[in-house]
């Protein structure tokens, strides 16, 4: 175990109820908010994909689309 687990570990010990259940909503959303980010981390980095990807198209891809709508 690494002396940083051991060092929150032995202030975890000296918590009462109150205080553990507000550690652990900290950590909840901790966590939450760590897993968001690299979500969105994510969908950023696949727009960029997209952006790359369609910078050298030579169409036009509105038209394109309102040629499609317009068959239906």
């Amino acid at each position: 175990m690494t002396m940083l687990r051991q060092k929150i570990e032995n202030e975890l010990d000296a918590l009462d109820n109150r205080s553990m259940a507000a550690v652990y909503e900290q950590l909840r959303q901790l966590n939450f908010v760590r897993r968001s980010a690299v979500k969105r981390r994510n969908v950023t980095q696949n727009i960029q994909d997209v952006l790359r990807l369609t910078s050298c198209s030579k169409g036009s891809w509105s038209e394109t689309v309102v040629s499609c709508r317009e068959e239906r």
